[in-house]
């Protein structure tokens, strides 16, 4: 290990990755995150931990990402925790093991952190790991919707159409689905766009459908795309 650089130093090397970052020069934003993570600051070896799993700056290889994520999510950084638990959960650059992703989750969880919330949330919607429970899903759900996580939002919009976890009341489902939709979630927006379209809640409204759906298709939906020839086939739009 480098020897310690004052703290303000390694902050400010952190920092600097992210402006390289935001300016899209990732062999820059690497460089100073590596020298930072390098004294053990846990928001730059979240950060190589994400470069590694993108490929952003340096070749892509998911058992660095998790070896970062580890040295981050050790030190109690909520980010990498929950991106520690996707690894486990999804089986990236580990074997899958959903206790171990349950775990980290909760960790995160338990400081605030939306994303995490919203995981755990799924898992608990769909027994990932656990056993299944939709109250405690949406507790999750909530929490994180709250926080303006759209994943969350959209999936506390479908507990509250199903009844899960919640009395039935599709319009609190398309308020959460709207709330998702409008912050750029793209299976929310083509999801609201097909209640346009089937008048699910709402009136039948095809102009508003192929709205929904053309924001949800410009981020590459491919439901959303065939929903748009569907409509464009029925002479709608």
């Amino acid at each position: 290990m480098a020897d310690k650089k004052p703290v303000k130093e390694v902050v400010i090397l952190y920092y600097r990755g992210n402006e390289a970052g935001m300016r899209n020069d990732y062999a820059k934003a690497f460089e100073c995150f590596q020298k930072a993570a390098e004294h053990d600051y846990a928001p730059a070896q979240f950060s190589l931990g994400v470069c590694y799993e993108m490929g952003q700056g340096v070749p892509f290889n998911l058992s660095k990402a998790v070896e970062y994520y580890r040295k981050s999510a050790d030190q109690g950084y909520a980010a990498a925790q929950c991106n520690l638990g996707w690894c486990y959960e999804s089986g990236n650059g580990v074997e899958p093991d959903l206790d171990i992703a349950i775990d980290y989750y909760t960790k995160a969880a338990e400081q605030g952190y939306a994303p995490a919330q919203g995981n755990l949330g799924f898992c608990y919607d769909n027994g990932n790991g656990v056993e299944k429970d939709f109250h405690t899903a949406v507790d999750y759900y909530r929490k994180a919707a709250m926080s303006g996580n759209t994943f969350a939002q959209y999936n506390l919009g479908t507990c509250y159409e199903q009844g899960k976890g919640v009395s039935a009341d599709i319009e609190k489902a398309l308020g959460w689905y709207k709330r998702s939709a409008e912050r750029g979630y793209a299976q929310a927006q083509n999801y609201l766009g097909s209640c346009y379209e089937n008048g699910k809640g709402v009136k039948k409204n095809p102009v508003k459908a192929f709205e929904w759906y053309n924001y949800a298709a410009a981020q590459g939906h491919s439901r959303a795309k065939f929903n748009i020839e569907n409509l464009k086939k029925q002479g709608l739009i």
